[in-house]
Parts: structure tokens; C-alpha cells; sequence
């Protein structure tokens, strides 16, 4: 009993029930600081575009504007393996292009055929009407609407916009 006041005179007792009691608070805030924390998942969903394409209404001729010879040819058969309706490939009267250009005709369908062209061809090529001579070797298209001039930028190229594998 004497070492209880001893313990209680110098303040020993008394300190170590707060310290015990102060700690005990601690990790009761702490628990309840823990058990408040939640964590929720977020969901992300990825689709894919889906690119409408118009494949009839025109047929499209391919005339090599670029420095590559044969590339109309092997862009016919691209372009042909996507749906279009395609005419034999010629070459062009404007020399070798840089950038390809989509020539559309007045016809029913030639514009909405000329917007899927740009499509495919990954929406980075000029879309202009059809001059009234089409600047091909042989200004007679037969019932082609839409023109190709194939520049360098898509000669012997992958459509960036393609449907189907390339070859």
C-alpha cells in the first residue's frame, strides 16, 4: 500500500492511466479512421468506331498522280476489296502530286462515295467536284463518277481507314 501512495504522490500512477487512456483513444481514432476509408473501382468501357461506308452509287476510277509507276493499279485492287465499284485504273494529266486528291462528279451517289473514299483513306485528302475536263490521260471517264489522283502520300500505301486487311 505504501508503494501505491509513493506511486500516487509522485504522480506515477495517475500518468500512466492517462497514457493508457490517451493511447486507447488513439487507437480507437484510428480504427475509425481506418474502417471509413473505402475504395471503389472505376469501370472504363472502350468501343471501337464504327465506319459507315457508301459503296454504291458511283463507280471510282484510280489515275496515278504520283512517282510510283503501277500504283493506280494496286490501289484499284485495295479500294476494290473495301466494296467500291471500281473502273480501270489510268493515269493523271497533273503531274506527280504530293497529296492525293478525291474528284466527285454531279451523279446521284458520287458525293456520299467520295466521303467514304476520304474515310478509308484515313479523312486526310482533298475532296474537290470533278472539273469540267477530268484531269486523266483520256478525259473520258466512261461512267466513272469519282476520281482518285494518287499522289506520292498514298502510292503503294496502306488505307489508314481500311475495312479489310491490306494485301
Amino acid at each position: 500500500m505504501l508503494a501505491a501512495m509513493f506511486g500516487t504522490a509522485c504522480g506515477g500512477s495517475s500518468t500512466a492511466e492517462e497514457t493508457t487512456t490517451t493511447l486507447a483513444q488513439e487507437v480507437a481514432t484510428t480504427e475509425a479512421t481506418v474502417a471509413t476509408t473505402t475504395t471503389e473501382a472505376i469501370e472504363t468501357t472502350t468501343t471501337a468506331a464504327v465506319i459507315e461506308l457508301t459503296l454504291d452509287g458511283a463507280k471510282v476510277v484510280v489515275a496515278n498522280a504520283s512517282s510510283v509507276n503501277g500504283s493506280a493499279g494496286r490501289m484499284t485492287e485495295l479500294l476494290a476489296a473495301e466494296g467500291f465499284t471500281m473502273g480501270t485504273p489510268t493515269n493523271s494529266t497533273e503531274g506527280n502530286l504530293g497529296a492525293s486528291k478525291i474528284y466527285y462528279g454531279d451523279a446521284d451517289g458520287a458525293l456520299a462515295v467520295a466521303e467514304s473514299l476520304v474515310r478509308v483513306f484515313g479523312g486526310v485528302i482533298q475532296l474537290l467536284e470533278m472539273p469540267t475536263v477530268p484531269p486523266v490521260a483520256s478525259s473520258d471517264l466512261g461512267d466513272a463518277t469519282v476520281l482518285v489522283a494518287l499522289g506520292d502520300d498514298f502510292a503503294d500505301q496502306a488505307l489508314p481507314g481500311a475495312t479489310t486487311a491490306s494485301p
